[in-house]
């Protein structure tokens, strides 16, 4: 029997993926919760072999690509696959390189291929959705290479953060964040100057390169 968790804010997706679940005889969805905090209590509660994980969180700053890393290291034979609406290609590429074996885009009628998804990453192959395989064989924009630290700075930012806030959330000195921002915006690609805004423009070209979930 393969077990599985599922994470995701919304109560209908949750329903549609234990109304999938329950008809499979391999397959038992042994837990679910609706916050991205809940995700390592849970694996350490119900210790599953699959987990399904939505990206975006309403209501807390969530952090999916820093969460998968840190599962993987703490628990190296659970699968994640990740089930969301997000289809960013930054996001895909990150977080197949952090670890996940699947992602599913919710668009893609997930209903029908979400238990054929769980037996292919529990016996360690690789799952995608369609519109997720062109952006995974490299058929995308080039993207600019963050680090997780900076990735999460950025993420702070978009949602309106200021630098002490930022420090104060992720224990960094201000100064530090700073310095952060400085790098990002250069690999990024735009300049600094005093004359504009650089944090709603770095925000923006953030979403434009496809760095934030939306």
């Amino acid at each position: 029997m393969i077990r599985v968790i599922a994470i995701d804010d919304h109560e209908l997706i949750l329903s549609a993926v234990s109304d999938e679940l329950s008809k499979q005889q391999d397959i038992e969805l042994v837990g679910t919760a609706d916050h991205g905090s809940q995700l390592h209590d849970l694996v350490r509660e119900k210790s599953p072999d699959v987990v399904i994980l939505d990206l975006g969180m309403a209501g807390e700053v969530f952090d999916p690509i820093t969460a998968v890393k840190t599962l993987l290291k703490e628990h190296p034979k659970v699968r994640v696959l990740i089930l969301t609406g997000e289809l960013e290609p930054a996001y895909v590429q990150y977080l197949v390189e952090a670890g996940a074996s699947g992602y599913i885009f919710k668009s893609d009628k997930f209903s029908g291929s979400l238990s054929q998804a769980i037996r292919t990453v529990f016996s360690g192959e690789r799952f995608y959705s369609p519109s997720v395989m062109n952006i995974v064989l490299g058929k995308g924009k080039e993207i600019p290479k963050l680090t997780d630290q900076e990735l999460q700075v950025l993420r702070l930012v978009a949602q309106g953060f200021q630098n002490n806030r930022i420090g104060e959330t992720l224990g960094l000195s201000e100064k530090r964040v700073k310095n952060i921002l400085t790098d990002i915006y250069q690999k990024i690609g735009i300049e600094e100057d005093g004359d504009i805004n650089m944090r709603v423009f770095a925000v923006n070209k953030a979403r434009e390169l496809g760095l934030l979930l939306r």
